[in-house]
């Protein structure tokens, strides 16, 4: 497929004209959820917000304008579930490398952070970064486990700091938006998953946030795991199939998941390939369950799938396109709080947008069961619009 060229018009050296606007996207065909739109529209960017939104906005009252025509345009994408503690452990990547290039202009550190090691995840990656970067606290105090050790991070009990998590979650509310605990025969002893879940329970209820859950490889029940969880609270990597998933023995969704996306709860796919079944997901979305966000569980671009290579796998599986939007976008800021600003073009929301082509071709994923799923089509990055400027790639210094 031959790519359209994206033509851009720089208007910053004329003189008499009225320039109105930063940045502006003519002719795309935008996609926002929030406003059930979908449409040929324009939109104009000014102090790093949405100033407008409309079919047709003159190419003289902006400084920068792009031709976007024949491209999709969406909110800026957020991945709520990454690992981006850069330095901290080699897996970690740095969200600047792995979000921005990709069209996701949010993420949410998923937990990578504990409360004696939050301050350094904080102040040397959240406070750098120019990727809008969130965080769920890790239960134990260290964060994840490092690969190196084998050592899983809740295997002693001892690590759980309840008064120091919930200090941290209090002392940082412009950067957390809650607790993560895995529930993972990697992370924990069997007889320690449900301790783990009555701590997280406690500590959320003292900090006042939500809870985030992994749920793959689960050493205990998947109902047990959600009768501990309330409205808001976000259960992530439920589309695995190992033992304790969401399909009982004759391939059925289990009635707890009804029971808990009934009660609010929020299912959440991960990915990481390992924690994504592709036939799980098929059976699952056959019986009429979406995920309500979509995420990578990524890191670094040679490790993980993209945000956008995960949108098009649920595309292809039968998901709606303005539904693996809405999971990315709409649905994505409102899981962590943040819907009023995030995940939307309406004016005065935070200058965030994402340009993709829908291409054509013969493409596949794979995951770590041996699935592989073959697509004619997938979501392509085009160009990323964060806090109303054109993100480019900064240029490596000599």
């Amino acid at each position: 497929m031959t790519r359209q060229r994206i033509v851009c018009y720089d208007r910053t050296r004329k003189r008499g004209l009225a320039i109105q606007y930063d940045l502006l996207l003519k002719n795309g065909e935008v996609i926002d959820p929030s406003g059930k739109l979908r449409g040929r529209r324009d939109i104009a960017f000014s102090n790093g917000v949405v100033a407008a939104l409309a079919e047709n906005i003159s190419a003289s009252e902006a400084r920068e304008t792009i031709d976007v025509s024949g491209k999709l345009v969406t909110p800026g994408l957020i991945d709520i579930h990454g690992h981006f503690f850069h330095g901290y452990q080699p897996r970690f990547g740095h969200p600047d490398a792995f979000c921005l290039p990709t069209g996701v202009t949010t993420a949410v550190d998923a937990g990578s952070a504990g409360w004696s090691v939050f301050a350094a995840l904080r102040d040397h990656v959240m406070r750098q970064c120019a990727t809008r970067l969130f965080a769920f606290v890790h239960l134990s105090s260290t964060g994840l486990n490092k690969e190196s050790t084998n050592q899983g991070e809740l295997m002693d009990m001892k690590l759980v700091h309840v008064k120091q998590t919930v200090q941290c979650i209090h002392d940082n509310p412009s950067y957390v938006v809650g607790l993560k605990v895995r529930i993972d025969d990697s992370a924990l002893l069997a007889e320690n998953a449900v301790p783990a879940l009555e701590l997280a329970r406690e500590t959320a209820n003292q900090a006042g946030c939500r809870i985030m859950v992994h749920v793959s490889s689960s050493p205990i029940a998947l109902s047990r795991i959600l009768s501990f969880l309330q409205a808001g609270d976000i259960v992530t990597h439920p589309f695995h199939g190992a033992e304790n998933g969401p399909l009982d023995s004759t391939g059925r969704v289990r009635p707890e998941v009804f029971e808990a996306r009934s009660r609010g709860i929020l299912f959440d796919s991960g990915c990481a390939k390992v924690h994504l079944d592709i036939n799980v997901c098929r059976a699952l979305l056959e019986q009429r369950v979406l995920p309500d966000t979509i995420s990578t569980d990524g890191s670094r671009l040679d490790r993980s799938y993209t945000l956008l290579e995960v949108m098009s796998m649920f595309l292809e599986l039968g998901m709606p396109l303005e539904q693996v939007v809405a999971a990315t976008t709409q649905n994505a800021a409102a899981a962590i709080g943040k819907g009023e600003t995030l995940g939307n073009l309406q004016v005065g929301s935070a200058g965030d947008a994402t340009v993709v082509d829908l291409e054509e071709g013969d493409f596949a994923f794979d995951d770590r069961a041996g699935n592989v799923l073959k697509s004619r089509r997938r979501l392509a990055h085009v160009l990323t619009v964060k806090s109303g400027a054109r993100w480019r790639k900064p240029v490596a210094s000599s």
